[in-house]
């Protein structure tokens, strides 16, 4: 060591591969959202729908990798968040950009509403995902997981909002909705993103044993469903989530009076099906 200087600690050449895994499963998630893009530049709406759904399981996995492969990192959160940001922002931006705005004589006098719509969505999911980023890096250790999201999640909210162009291109349904109807459930969806309400953690909820069987059966009936006609089967999914917000309200209030939950609840918590990368 050199008078004046403190010394440094050499650099690690060699990195374990199970501290690469998650980051590879996350940079998966973006290169799913840019072929949603690409796909929706070509009007390909199937496969541009179906890569943000594909981003949707990655981001579940490189949480989870992360935390069984003890391999969290703060470039992770920064990275997952970016990785978010194009997959369920950007990527069914775009895909409603070209649907509703791809034919101004479609859309008429609901051309400059409908870009504020798509434009609003973007925002409003930039706004979670950097209070999300703000939020992990403050977390403390010692808090347990919350059996509530605070607001939509952004995975969720981009399934939700997509649900338009699903019933579209449906087998058994094949309607377009009136286009007034689809820019407002693109600004609610849009507001439930940055809103303080609760929503249900799926993956955090307890089952009880008598319901196993009958829910194991519920979720073959779906399967099959999806076999028969995915795209309506994915939205009535993502219609029947968004359902569920005056049940999650209700169980929260209990949660809350019984102090199993903290009240109030954290501006936003790591709730993009994980907490780090």
């Amino acid at each position: 060591m050199f008078l004046g200087y403190p010394s440094r600690k050499p650099r690690q050449r060699e990195v374990p591969i199970r501290h690469i895994v998650p980051n590879l499963i996350t940079t998966l998630s973006l290169c799913a959202g840019l072929s949603s893009i690409h796909f929706a530049l070509k009007l390909d709406w199937d496969r541009a729908i179906m890569a943000v759904l594909v981003a949707a399981v990655l981001d579940g996995l490189d949480g989870r990798a992360a935390r069984m492969l003890r391999a969290t990192s703060n470039f992770g959160v920064v990275l997952d968040s970016l990785a978010d940001f194009l997959a369920f922002g950007v990527g069914p931006a775009m895909i409603l950009h070209r649907w509703l705005l791809g034919d101004p004589a479609k859309m008429g006098k609901w051309e400059a509403i409908g870009l504020a719509g798509v434009m609003t969505f973007v925002l409003c999911s930039a706004l979670r995902l950097a209070r999300f980023t703000a939020a992990a890096k403050t977390h403390k250790a010692g808090q347990g997981p919350s059996r509530f999201f605070v607001g939509l999640p952004t995975p969720a909210a981009a399934m939700i909002v997509l649900i338009p162009p699903m019933v579209l291109e449906s087998k058994s349904l094949g309607y377009e909705l009136p286009m007034w109807l689809v820019v407002a459930h693109t600004f609610f969806v849009a507001y439930m993103m940055i809103s303080r309400l609760p929503l249900f953690s799926f993956k955090r909820l307890r089952v009880k044993r008598r319901l196993i069987v009958p829910m194991m059966a519920l979720i073959g009936l779906v399967v099959v469903c999806a076999i028969k006609d995915f795209w309506t089967t994915l939205a009535g999914v993502a219609f029947v989530y968004l359902l569920t917000l005056p049940f999650s309200i209700v169980s929260y209030s209990r949660a809350r009076a019984s102090g199993q939950e903290s009240a109030p609840p954290p501006a936003i918590v790591p709730d993009e099906a994980h907490s780090v990368a």
